[in-house]
């Protein structure tokens, strides 16, 4: 619970942080499917995956020329299978170089903490990292593995694979411009 409370204690203090960054802001909203195999699969026709539940996640930052960005996430996990809903809070880094004209790759890791709801005291680390591909105006496609830091059945870790949208508005801030040969107040021009 205190790593809960300093999570949200330290995303409220950076949002004012990120109000005041000179190179700009953005906020993001994902949307993911977990995938799981598809155990019933017969012959060569059916899909090999199948989906296991869905991420919602959205969190803010600040950014570098659309290149580099740091942000704080929350969101809400739901994994079918495993019966299972969790709630991330971590922070991420976002590493982008551009190919063609108008399209970035990115590698974005994360890491915070998770909590299960409906499960008692459960709660552990959060990893997450996603590979994904972002158009010009902020959509992006991607793939991302999501390991929690707990174990239900198996001494194994829970972990998803992921296919996810998300959508990211990114704002620069614009320095304003005063023009120098208005002259000043309580200032007169000598002619």
């Amino acid at each position: 619970m205190k790593t809960l409370t300093c999570l949200l204690i330290t995303f409220g203090f950076s949002c004012t942080s990120i109000a005041q960054f000179k190179q700009g802001s953005y906020t993001q909203f994902g949307l993911s499917v977990p995938l799981k195999e598809n155990i019933n699969r017969d012959d060569d026709d059916s899909n090999w995956f199948t989906p296991n539940g869905l991420s919602l996640k959205f969190g803010e930052g600040i950014h570098f020329n659309r290149t580099i960005a740091i942000g704080l996430n929350s969101g809400i996990d739901w994994i079918a299978s495993k019966k299972l809903v969790v709630i991330p809070a971590f922070a991420n880094l976002k590493l982008g170089i551009k190919i063609g004209k108008e399209d970035f790759l990115y590698l974005q890791p994360a890491y915070g903490k998770s909590i299960i709801l409906g499960r008692g005291n459960l709660h552990g680390d959060y990893k997450k990292i996603s590979l994904g591909i972002e158009d010009i105006e902020g959509v992006a496609l991607f793939i991302e593995l999501t390991q929690y830091g707990f174990s239900l059945y198996t001494p194994e870790k829970v972990t998803s694979i992921s296919l996810g949208l998300s959508s990211t508005w990114f704002t620069k801030r614009v320095k304003k411009k005063t023009n120098s040969n208005q002259p000043q107040s309580g200032k007169h021009n000598k002619f």
